[in-house]
């Protein structure tokens, strides 16, 4: 009787099997095509990158490394693991297509070692595209390597080792010695008898190291020409193609140099990894631009120096907001911060004299920084309570109502922004 039993039990459980077995292969298809139907039943995979840093340095402080995207991606975290050594990470920087700024807080100031688990960041935030990822880190006691991985939602970010520029690598001697060809071939070409063979030659020898010269000028930009040889390269040249014969040669040739040379310094200031060595500031633009303009004013009104002084100015001028630009997204100024920067540029502004290459630049300044206060103010309301949201309306209500000392439409934005409903119609202009 038991033994007819468990075989009844068996049997059955043999045809759950078979049946359990039938079933699946009969809903399992359907259930893979509702899965492919429906691309959000399956969580998103992230997509990582991975870039290397080789060899870094032991110096106190560290290096500055540099891993570029090979194209601008949104990123959610950041790894970092040693493949050899130990790693202190002085600092982590990701650098958005729009040359923003974003610090990487749980990548700072921190020690890993090979042996340990890959440090990762806290969530990153926005669709900004991320170009750079810049990691200060230093090696400690020996050598030691970085794998620096980035995580994105929407793609395999590609990450490329930068390579170093050698800010070290002087063009200025080169250059220098150049020169020295080129003013002893000047020298004889204007000594020479007006019309004579003895001129002729001298003056396609001294075309000849002038062409020389501005090819090796172009070449450095690869490498680093110092700001005040620079400088002194530009006045030389616009002084000599003051003070030479009318139609001569050496009037179009030192001509000739001083644009290319400006050229070059413009070029090194607009490329980012020139930058790197040159670390020329809106206000040191300034200054080069004023030094300018007082040789501009004490050049006689009809003189070629002049024209020369004219364009110079004219171009560093209106370059000069595009480098205040950068400085104000790396800073990251709160609201009262901008606040204050485009007051201060407002002022100098009004106050500058019309014909004034200042007048246009501190008014594009100035604009400037009002655009990132406002930007700072948008995010900072939402932190208000009412009692503060009330003053700075007061404070700003009093500055619109004061044209003569603050730009209105400004301090108009400002109110919209502050008042709780997006409009002004409470509010008594």
């Amino acid at each position: 009787m038991d033994r007819h039993w468990a075989q009844r039990i068996l049997t059955s459980i043999l045809v759950l099997q078979v049946a359990g077995v039938a079933h699946a292969e009969t809903t399992l298809p359907s259930f893979l095509n509702e899965l492919a139907a429906d691309p959000g039943a399956q969580a998103a995979q992230p997509y990582e990158g991975v870039g290397r840093i080789a060899d870094i340095t032991r110096k106190a402080g560290g290096d500055l490394y540099r891993l570029d995207l090979a194209k601008p991606v949104p990123l959610t975290q950041i790894k970092a693991k040693p493949s050899v050594g130990r790693v202190k990470l002085v600092s982590v920087t990701l650098v958005t297509d729009k040359r923003e700024r974003i610090p990487v807080k749980t990548l700072s100031n921190i020690i890993v070692a090979n042996t340990d688990p890959a440090l990762i960041s806290e969530n990153i935030t926005g669709d900004a595209g991320i170009a750079t990822i810049e990691v200060q880190a230093e090696a400690m006691w020996g050598a030691a390597g970085l794998d620096v991985s980035a995580i994105s939602n929407k793609e395999t970010p590609q990450l490329a080792l930068r390579e170093p520029m050698s800010c070290d690598k002087k063009m200025d001697a080169a250059l220098k010695e150049k020169l020295d060809t080129v003013q002893v071939w000047a020298g004889r070409a204007e000594g020479s008898a007006q019309g004579s063979i003895q001129e002729k030659y001298a003056t396609k020898e001294f075309n000849r190291y002038v062409n020389e010269f501005i090819a090796a000028l172009r070449d450095s930009k690869a490498s680093y020409l110092s700001t005040e040889y620079t400088l002194t390269l530009l006045n030389f040249f616009t002084e000599r193609h003051n003070a030479s014969r009318a139609g001569s040669a050496a009037e179009q040739a030192y001509k000739n140099m001083a644009t290319e040379t400006f050229e070059v310094f413009l070029a090194s200031l607009e490329n980012e990894k020139d930058q790197e060595c040159r670390e020329m500031s809106s206000e040191g633009l300034t200054n080069i631009a004023l030094d300018f303009q007082k040789k501009y004013d004490a050049s006689k009104p009809d003189s070629r120096a002049r024209k020369i002084y004219e364009m110079m100015i004219s171009r560093i001028g209106k370059f000069i907001p595009t480098q205040y630009r950068k400085e104000l997204a790396a800073k990251n100024y709160n609201f009262r911060q901008a606040d204050a920067e485009g007051y201060k540029y407002y002022k100098l502004f009004t106050s500058s004299k019309p014909d004034s290459f200042l007048k246009p630049t501190h008014q594009e300044m100035s604009m400037n920084a009002y655009a990132v206060a406002e930007q700072a103010l948008t995010r900072e309301v939402q932190q208000m309570d009412s009692e503060k949201r009330y003053q700075l309306i007061v404070e700003y209500q009093a500055k619109y109502n004061d044209p003569t000392q603050y730009p209105q439409e400004v301090m108009l934005k400002y109110l919209v922004i502050l008042s709780e409903n997006g409009t002004l119609f409470e509010i008594k202009l």
